[in-house]
């Protein structure tokens, strides 16, 4: 036989036997507990299989008087019942389940999802948005209705209809006029490119 096929029909042989060796070993998924907590009562089921035999729960190496699959803690503390629970039927301890349980409960509390705190926000954001528009358009009708300032016909933003002139105003002490010749010290102050 060439050493071509050699390496073939050996390879074929490998597959093959790694192929029957994975059917021997039976695929277990892991069991896990189910916890429920609800207000100050917490809730434990054992994963194990249902039997007649009793289930013994053990909590920090310590055992509990409960002998069903479950174990209801009413007035569940974080101090006294918060640790290590493990969960076994009756004489078959090496078949036994673990669970490290911390938990805080409180008297009044809710559960809220995710959608109720979402629908809570875009409400929140879309009354926000309305309420704004509301008060620019509010504003806006108000600025409209307001009486415009003009100034009157002629100079010096004069009322039209008077005949009388005001006097010139009095000049304030503290700014001193300024005279035909000191025009050119001022003159580079402000200048403005039109």
């Amino acid at each position: 036989m060439p050493s071509g096929n050699l390496w073939t029909v050996l390879g074929l042989c490998l597959l093959s036997v790694g192929a029957l060796g994975d059917e021997d070993e039976p695929s277990q998924t892991p069991k896990t507990f189910k916890v429920s907590i609800s207000g100050t009562r917490v809730e434990l089921v054992c994963p194990v299989d249902p039997s007649p035999e009793k289930t013994v729960w053990e909590l920090n190496k310590n055992v509990l008087s409960n002998n069903e699959d479950y174990l209801l803690l009413e007035k569940f503390s974080e101090v006294k019942h918060s640790g290590h629970y493990i969960c076994y039927k009756t004489g078959l301890k090496k078949n036994s389940y673990h669970l490290y349980l911390r938990a805080r409960v409180c008297e009044n509390c809710m559960e809220v999802d995710l959608t109720a705190v979402a629908a809570v926000i875009v409400v929140d954001i879309c009354f926000t948005l309305g309420l704004l528009l509301l008060v620019y358009y509010w504003s806006k009708r108000r600025k409209a209705k307001a009486k415009p300032v003009t100034r009157g016909v002629g100079g010096g933003g004069r009322p039209g209809g008077q005949s009388k002139e005001r006097p010139p105003p009095v000049p304030n002490p503290d700014y001193e006029p300024i005279r035909k010749g000191q025009r050119d010290l001022y003159s580079g102050l402000n200048q403005r490119g039109i």
